[in-house]
């Protein structure tokens, strides 16, 4: 029986055409790696600062830890996943240079730009909830208000070496 499935299976393999017309969302698709490849590689510490903004004032703890995770995530298995897919699609491989140039072209300024504006964002978010845990605290209304108030204290305080920490990295 396999003998006679064979010669058919080769014959409508003959016929396939050697010379595919790709459709035209490839183009997109490409634009799409690279801009995957570019955020797992310059990109991946925007999630994890807004990710800690957000856990910071306590609107959905579960939301910021998630976008921390797939910060860190992103940035370990992301350029292998980009290239990978890249490779399946029969793109060329997809380096620095090109992430580069893709992720201004799409964002119009650089990765140190964007995530110090952001750090700068994280200092007035981490300011604020300071001194509101601090006005909730010393509130002498209710207990609740005073470990919300408790709660952005220690919170905002667990965030300032983060914050500490990207203002001195680009000195040492």
């Amino acid at each position: 029986m396999s003998k006679v499935i064979s010669p058919f299976i080769i014959q409508i393999l003959l016929q396939i055409p050697v010379d595919l017309q790709y459709p035209p969302f490839f183009d997109s698709l490409e634009i799409a790696l690279r801009v995957l490849f570019a955020l797992a590689v310059r990109g991946y510490l925007i999630l994890v600062i807004i990710g800690f903004m957000v856990y910071v004032t306590g609107l959905s703890d579960g939301f910021g830890k998630f976008l921390v995770i797939t910060g860190i995530f992103l940035y370990i298995v992301g350029p292998f996943i980009a290239n990978l897919f890249a490779q399946a699609a029969g793109f060329e491989m997809i380096s620095m240079e090109v992430a580069k140039l893709e992720w201004l072209r799409v964002l119009g300024m650089s990765d140190s730009e964007l995530f110090y504006i952001l750090v700068v964002f994280g200092d007035i978010i981490a300011a604020i909830c300071c001194l509101t845990g601090a006005i909730l605290y010393f509130t002498p209304s209710s207990d609740d208000l005073k470990s919300r108030g408790q709660s952005l204290i220690v919170r905002s305080l667990m965030f300032a070496p983060i914050l500490l920490y990207f203002h001195v990295t680009p000195w040492v």
